[in-house]
Formats: structure tokens, C-alpha cells, sequence
């Protein structure tokens, strides 16, 4: 694998470990009694289990008759897709109870960190293309 397509291997893993590990979610609702209910939306989670299987097929090249440019097209579009759904659905990991008001969701500055490797990653990849 080439060096602009580790890269983004390397991003999409740290994106999609951090998304397991941390509880990020994508969509917020009233729970009624118990509160707020935090949740991911089919797509997402959708998102996450392509992504998944893409960096798994990579680690253990399980698809070996695949050239090296098709597992990095796919690996790109599948890191591509999920990036884009976690900057325009504001995915959070952190979530702050403001008592009556309500709450407010929001990115931890770690997971603002992942997001913006990714998305370069995403970008420079993008360009070699």
C-alpha cells in the first residue's frame, strides 16, 4: 500500500477505534422518564461496519486478488463516506446535562483531533487519485 493510502489506513483505523471506544454517537432524543436517549442512526452505523470490514480486509488481506489501487479506491470511499457523516450529522462524543434547558452534545477536542487527521488524510488521498 502506498504511502498517502497508509496514511489514510492508519486514520480511518484511529477514527473507527475512537468511535467504538468512546461512545460516539449521532442522534439525540427525548427518552421520556430516564432522560435523553443517545443513539446511532442506521446510516452511521452502517458507516462504521463498512469501514470496519474495509480495514479488516486491508490488515489480513483477505482479498488478494485485488490489485493495490482497488482495496485503496475502496478504503477510500468508505473512510470518505464516514468522515462525511460525522462533520455533517456533528456526531459527539460528550454530552453536557444543562438541567432544564436541556442538553448540549458537542466533540471532545480528541475526537476534533481524529476528525480533522482523517479528513487531511481524506484529502491528500483524494489527490492522488
Amino acid at each position: 500500500m502506498k504511502g498517502e493510502f497508509l496514511t489514510l489506513f492508519e486514520a480511518a483505523k484511529a477514527l473507527v477505534t475512537y468511535i467504538d471506544t468512546e461512545s460516539v454517537f449521532d442522534k439525540a432524543a427525548a427518552g421520556g422518564c430516564s432522560g435523553m436517549d443517545y443513539y446511532l442512526s442506521d446510516i452511521f452505523y452502517d458507516l462504521i461496519v463498512d469501514s470496519r470490514k474495509v480495514i479488516s480486509e486491508v490488515e489480513n488481506g483477505l482479498n488478494a486478488s485485488d490489485t493495490d489501487g482497488e482495496a485503496s479506491l475502496r478504503l477510500f470511499e468508505t473512510v470518505k463516506a464516514l468522515a462525511t457523516h460525522v462533520e455533517k450529522e456533528h456526531a459527539f462524543d460528550k454530552v453536557n446535562d444543562m438541567g432544564p434547558v436541556g442538553i448540549e452534545t458537542y466533540q471532545s477536542d480528541a475526537f476534533i483531533e481524529i476528525i480533522q487527521k482523517t479528513n487531511k488524510a481524506v484529502e491528500e488521498a483524494a489527490n492522488r487519485l
